[in-house]
């Protein structure tokens, strides 16, 4: 057997479905607990492949939690089985990470010592805090359901699922949403914001080319700085008013004809408006 084939088979049993229930359920449970400083101890033993950190207010979970979560099992696997095929030995180094962490609740019990948690691979997760449910089940999730054929096209958070997951039928929790920095979803079929009204971090957010029509659940979104809207359907950009961080704008090919809106936003740097039929008087 060689080198490649070795850590391959290594690598294919840390990432299998059963390990990563199990690292996802302790991260889980930290989170639940929010014990944010040490689940950034756990995140610092992966920096050597993966900068990330979760912050005292437990911003950040969403990236660990994402990494090992059994959803996305069947794709790291893909790729490690594609990777041993051509003795890629760079990137199979990339996913050794988890044999640092593979053994999480030994890890976790180094910490602090908690009761253990029996875990029955095929029940669903439904962990919850408070109104909080991370792992929602699917028969109470409405958006799991791909409606592309009665809508035609998706919402955003269905896109969310489709560019991340390549499925919209997985379980992908909302609070996700908030540690995307940067979002491009240009040409994803999107017709409904849906979803979008989670994205409060988000600085850099491309919908261009879908087939949006009414934009008001961005509304909230008052930390976005690059907003590229072009070629969609909408007329009413009210919405915009209150993202005072605002400087690049591409509006272009809408069906916008008043940009007073605009007028108000003083960071506003760039605005592309190209494609509109709006009034000559709003714009001299």
């Amino acid at each position: 057997m060689s080198q490649a084939d070795e850590l391959s088979t290594r690598l294919l049993e840390a990432w299998s479905e059963a390990n990563l229930n199990k690292i996802a359920r302790n991260l889980i449970r930290l989170y639940q607990e929010k014990e944010f400083e040490k689940l950034n101890i756990i995140s610092g033993m992966i920096s050597e492949w993966l900068e990330i950190v979760i912050e005292p207010d437990g911003k950040g979970f969403s990236k660990i939690i994402s990494l090992y979560h059994p959803d996305r099992g069947d794709f790291h696997r893909s790729q490690i089985m594609a990777a041993a095929q051509v003795k890629d030995m760079q990137l199979l180094a990339r996913f050794e990470h988890i044999f640092v962490i593979q053994d999480i609740e030994e890890i976790a019990a180094t910490i602090e010592s908690y009761e253990d948690i029996d875990y029955v691979p095929e029940y669903e997760w439904d962990v919850q805090d408070n109104d909080l449910s991370y792992f929602q089940s699917k028969k109470r999730n409405p958006h799991n359901k791909c409606r592309k054929a009665s809508l035609g096209g998706y919402t955003f958070y269905e896109a969310i699922k489709i560019r991340q997951y390549g499925d919209t039928d997985i379980n992908f929790p909302t609070y996700y949403l908030e540690d995307m920095d940067e979002i491009e979803l240009s040409e994803s079929a999107i017709n409904d914001l849906e979803g979008v009204e989670y994205c409060i971090y988000t600085v850099i957010l491309d919908l261009s080319f879908n087939r949006i029509t009414d934009i008001s659940l961005l509304e909230n979104l008052d930390r976005i700085q690059e907003l590229n809207l072009s070629n969609n359907r909408i007329s009413d950009i009210d919405a915009l008013i209150n993202m005072e961080q605002l400087s690049n704008l591409d509006l272009s090919n809408n069906s916008i004809v008043d940009v007073s809106p605009l007028f108000e936003m003083e960071k506003l740097e760039y605005a592309d408006l190209t494609g509109n039929k709006i009034p000559l008087r709003q714009i001299t």
